[in-house]
C-alpha cells in the first residue's frame, strides 16, 4: 500500500539516544522529510505511524503498548529503526529487557525489540531500518519505501561462490558439525556468558570433537561423561574446566528439551 503523506508518532522503548538523534536529524531543514509528506505529531492519537528507537525495556513496555492501543486502528504502522528496535541488539537477553519467552537466549537468538510487543496483536513491524544507528540517508530511504517513491533495491537471490577460472557458480554450504546447528549456535551463545567470546570457540570445538566420537558409542550420553571426565584431569584452567562441564550439563539438557518439544534436530543437507 501507497502512502501520499503519513503522519508520525516517535517513541523511545529504551535506546541510548543514538538513533533519536538521528531521527531528529532526518526532522531539521537540511534533510526536510516533511517534503515527501512526513509530518512529526505530538499525540499518537493523531499518528498513522509509530516511530520506535531502541530495545524494548520492562519499563517502556506499558508505556509503549498505550501509545500503540491510543494509534487510530488503521494504518496503525510501526517502523523499527535501529538494530535494537529491530531485533533487540546486543542488549537482547539484558535483565531489563522485556521478553518472556520461554526460548529468551536459546532457539530464537535474537528478540528483544518492538516484535516481542506486536506478538500479542498478532502483527509485526511493517518496516525494518537496521543499523546502529541507521544514517539520516537510510532512514529517509525506509521510510520513501513505506510511502512508495523507491522501489526496494534488494531482492531474493542466490548467491555462489566461483572458484577461480571457473565460470559456473558452486552453492555456498554451511559446515559440517557433529550436532545440530539450532544446538550449536545455542551452546555457542550460552557459553559466552561463561568464558566470554575469545576463549569459546577452541572450548567449543574440543567439546564438539567429543561429542562427535560419543555418537558412535552404544551409550553417547556414558561416553561423552567419561570423555569429559578425562579431559578435566588433564586441564588446568579451571575456567575452561568449569566451561566444559558446564557444555555437557547444557546439551543433554537442550537436546531432551528439543525432543520433548518435538523440535527438529536431523541433519539436513543443504543444496
Amino acid at each position: 500500500m501507497k502512502y501520499k503523506s503519513v503522519w508520525v508518532f516517535h517513541v523511545d522503548s529504551g535506546s541510548c539516544n543514538g538513533c533519536d538523534i538521528e531521527i531528529l536529524d532526518v526532522l531539521t531543514p537540511y534533510y526536510d522529510v516533511e517534503r515527501f509528506g512526513i509530518k512529526l505529531v505530538g499525540s499518537p492519537r493523531h499518528a498513522d505511524a509509530l516511530l520506535v528507537s531502541g530495545p524494548l525495556t520492562r519499563q517502556t513496555y506499558y508505556a509503549v503498548k498505550a501509545v500503540y492501543e491510543a494509534m487510530p486502528p488503521k494504518p496503525r504502522i510501526v517502523v523499527a529503526i535501529g538494530t535494537c528496535a529491530s531485533s533487540g541488539g546486543i542488549f537482547y537477553n539484558g535483565y531489563p529487557i522485556y521478553n518472556p519467552t520461554k526460548d529468551r537466549g536459546r532457539d530464537r537468538l535474537r528478540t528483544g525489540g518492538i516484535e516481542v510487543l506486536l506478538q500479542e496483536y498478532g502483527t509485526k513491524p511493517d518496516l525494518y531500518i537496521p543499523g546502529c544507528p541507521p544514517s539520516p540517508e537510510e532512514i529517509l530511504y525506509g521510510l520513501s519505501l513505506l510511502l512508495g517513491i523507491k522501489e526496494k533495491k534488494m531482492k531474493g537471490e542466490r548467491w555462489t561462490a566461483s572458484p577461480p577460472g571457473r565460470e559456473e557458480g558452486v552453492p555456498f554450504r554451511l559446515p559440517v558439525r557433529p550436532v545440530n546447528e539450532r544446538i550449536y549456535l545455542t551452546l555457542r551463545e550460552e557459553l559466552r556468558r561463561v568464558i566470554g567470546y575469545f576463549d569459546r570457540k577452541l572450548v567449543l570445538e574440543e567439546f564438539l570433537r567429543m561429542v562427535e566420537e560419543a555418537e558412535k558409542s552404544e551409550n553417547p550420553r556414558e561416553t561423552l561423561h567419561s570423555l569429559i571426565q578425562g579431559f578435566l584431569k588433564k586441564e588446568r584452567d579451571c575456567r575452561i574446566r568449569f566451561a566444559m562441564q558446564f557444555l555437557e550439563k547444557e546439551y543433554w539438557r537442550i537436546r531432551d528439551e528439543y525432543e520433548r518439544r518435538h523440535v527438529g534436530l536431523v541433519k539436513v543437507e543443504v543444496p
